[in-house]
């Protein structure tokens, strides 16, 4: 196998030392964040305009003007499931192959949304705080919260995530419903042909759908009043699927109960409002932030740029990286 290959690692995301101490074994490897970091642009287009490999993260952006500077690249390697960020279109036009980690993330990210939903109803943060600042001793007994069990629980989105937070979801005795833009023969959860069907009728929205420029701001306004006054939001897919305002606005009037959210519009960044509410549990972007988990994605990723310098087929090709 070739091991002089030109590797950018394009994304601030903190990947694992096993894995850039493995990418060294396969060329060099340049950080395009160092080069931002002392404003180094000469650098930072230099090492874009050399690399052959590129190693991004479900939150990294590669557009049109990255692809123009960058024409030796052959191969961007996703370490995550989503790739909204990365232009496929784009990349098919200048013959560039993309591949994601589809599939080792699953149980991980399920595992998060039942915990934010179980959270959210029964107010576990604020109980936590409540106890921990001593206000049982003075105050008695935390205010009643919603019991989870029994609760009609719409998941828009039924792909491999959708099904196992689904399968889950079905331990805690809830009636579970469905959207997606098909109907799923492999499950027998009741289907609804639209997000304002499935909202009208849910206690709990969760979302479990790539994001895509049909699904931005899906979640607006409207879905958030028929979710209602009772409803939570779940959201562990993308933060562009919701209308942050919207949300921020409907959480602070009482058109909604509470949201649980992993994922965020402007990643890092957390808009003040939703941060000083307290009706929201809200984690940072951790959906498959566990050892385990983040070591085969990387392995995913490896498998993936070692398949294109052997001449093979990649293993995990975006589907719609064609051409």
């Amino acid at each position: 196998m070739r091991n002089d290959a030109a590797i950018v690692v394009t994304t601030t995301s903190p990947f694992p030392q096993y894995f850039l101490d493995e990418l060294e074994k396969r060329g060099r490897v340049q950080k395009l964040a160092d080069f931002k970091a002392v404003n180094d642009m000469a650098g930072y287009e230099k090492a874009l305009a050399g690399c052959e490999i590129a190693v991004a993260s479900g939150g990294s952006s590669f557009k049109e003007k990255d692809y123009a500077i960058a024409k030796k690249l052959k191969l961007i390697a996703d370490f995550g499931v989503g790739y909204d960020g990365i232009d496929i279109p784009c990349a098919n036009a200048h013959r560039v192959l993309v591949s994601h980690t589809p599939n080792v993330l699953n149980d991980d990210v399920a595992d998060l949304a039942v915990a934010l939903t179980l959270n959210i109803t029964r107010d576990l943060v604020g109980a936590h705080n409540y106890a921990v600042a001593g206000r049982w001793e003075k105050e008695g007994g935390y205010p009643l919260t919603t019991a989870m069990h029994g609760l009609k629980t719409g998941i828009v989105g039924m792909g491999r995530i959708g099904k196992e937070i689904a399968s889950r979801l079905s331990a805690f005795k809830l009636s579970i419903g469905y959207t997606a833009r098909h109907q799923k023969s492999d499950v027998s959860y009741t289907y609804f042909a639209d997000i304002h069907a499935l909202a009208s009728w849910a206690d709990v929205l969760i979302l479990a759908l790539p994001s895509t420029p049909e699904s931005f701001h899906l979640v607006d306004a409207t879905v958030l009043r028929e979710l209602g006054k009772d409803g939570f939001l779940v959201n562990i897919a993308r933060g562009a699927i919701v209308d942050t305002a919207a949300l921020i606005e409907a959480l602070g009037n009482g058109t909604l109960k509470g949201a649980a959210l992993d994922v965020y519009e402007k990643e890092p960044h957390i808009e003040e409002a939703l941060r000083k509410l307290d009706n929201v549990v809200l984690t940072p972007h951790v959906g498959s932030a566990t050892h385990g988990t983040r070591r085969a994605m990387a392995d995913l990723v490896l498998a993936n740029i070692d398949a294109y310098l052997e001449g093979k087929p990649l293993v995990t090709q975006v589907p719609e990286n064609r051409f």
